[in-house]
């Protein structure tokens, strides 16, 4: 990871706006005066922030993950709710936060196609969440027979992946969610 420069607030903003130009036109037709304008601040001010295109993608995509990871253990986490209640939760706070937004297909090609910018990245993420829900079945005593808390956890991310895509919005995201949990984890 790249020393940090500036003020960290002000990155936050930076890569918070440049996350949507990137999901609007895409790693390779975005440019710096694109995420300069739209973080309202100068190109040399951005470039004092980050040395380059490549530097902010990356840095972009994990601030993106680092907070949908957050959301999803904090889900998780969740002293008041049954365990059902989190994964649905969880699953919304890694998968769901862009559903019913112009920028959710964007988002999904940046992580799916961006290999060569996010090297593992993305696949880091993916194995950290699918632990993280691996974990919250296996603590909760679920499941029984010969299903996996592993399997579960699967299977209830790539059902939240399918619906993501076949949904208007986000309401509708989570009550597929909330079915696909009531199946997973019907005894």
């Amino acid at each position: 990871m790249a020393a940090t420069r500036g003020d960290t607030q002000r990155r936050k903003q930076v890569l918070a706006a440049a996350l949507t130009v990137f999901a609007t036109f895409g790693y390779r037709k975005t440019s710096m005066d694109a995420v300069a304008q739209a973080a309202d601040i100068s190109r040399p001010g951005l470039y004092f922030l980050f040395s380059g295109k490549e530097e902010l993608f990356r840095e972009t995509m994990r601030q993106a993950l680092d907070e949908a990871l957050g959301d999803v253990r904090t889900a998780l986490a969740a002293p008041d709710a049954d365990l059902s209640a989190r994964l649905v939760t969880a699953l919304d706070a890694s998968l769901g936060r862009y559903v019913g937004t112009h920028i959710n297909e964007g988002v999904d090609d940046l992580l799916e196609q961006g290999t060569a910018q996010l090297e593992t990245m993305y696949d880091d993420y993916r194995a950290a969440f699918l632990d993280a829900f691996t974990e919250a079945v296996a603590t909760a005593g679920r499941p029984s027979g010969s299903v996996t808390p592993r399997q579960i956890a699967e299977v209830l991310h790539a059902a939240a992946e399918g619906w993501k895509h076949r949904v208007a919005d986000r309401p509708a995201f989570v009550d597929k969610l909330t079915m696909a949990v009531n199946v997973a984890l019907r005894p």
